[in-house]
């Protein structure tokens, strides 16, 4: 009789470690995950998709426990309980996962996209600020404006016109008093010379 309660003891003992350890399990699989993503060359949507993708595969096996003790019901992930998994496992992972602030950090940051244009200088407009003007690839004229400083501006003016370059930009919504209205602009952020 004693065997069979202590043997009862320690089976509800085990169970209950189990379900106590369920998040803790998840966050430490989902932290060796994201772990190996690299954070700088992926895309912050790229990184939102594989951040959930790995808390999906770490909790597969913990269905029957997140149900049970938190009512997550992994069948419907699309309708919310996604979200829910998100947050139960992200508390945990922000006191057990060293790169998870980085991650978030890097999700959540407002970085400006920076885009680049390959290309052949025709001409250097001075007005207020110099608008760089470029031949694409295409043929077509590109416009960008040089606000301030950015690497290897000071060249530009030396190497001047005709010159196959990559310029790096970021759009940048500016006032324009002549429309009274805000307009999208390209702004140079870096400029490569070709040659």
């Amino acid at each position: 009789m004693k065997k069979t309660i202590l043997a009862l003891l320690l089976l509800f003992s085990i169970s209950q470690i189990k379900a106590q350890d369920v998040l803790d399990s998840i966050s430490s699989r989902t932290c060796d995950c994201v772990t190996k993503l690299d954070f700088e060359k992926l895309p912050k949507e790229k990184l939102t998709i594989e951040l959930g993708l790995c808390m999906m595969q770490a909790a597969q096996p913990f269905e029957k426990e997140l149900k049970q003790k938190y009512d997550v019901d992994m069948k419907k992930v699309n309708k919310g309980e996604g979200e829910k998994l998100g947050r139960l496992v992200g508390l945990k992972m922000a006191s057990n996962c060293p790169v998870f602030t980085q991650l978030i950090t890097r999700i959540t940051s407002d970085d400006p996209v920076t885009n680049s244009i390959e290309g052949t200088i025709i001409e250097l407009v001075n007005e207020q600020f110099i608008t760089i003007v470029l031949k694409d690839e295409d043929g077509r004229d590109q416009k960008i404006i040089w606000l301030e400083y950015f690497k290897n501006s000071e060249k530009l003016l030396q190497k001047g016109k005709n010159k196959n370059v990559t310029i790096e930009y970021e759009e940048r919504e500016l006032f324009s008093p002549k429309f009274n209205d805000y307009i999208k602009y390209k702004v140079a952020t870096g400029i490569r010379f070709d040659d």
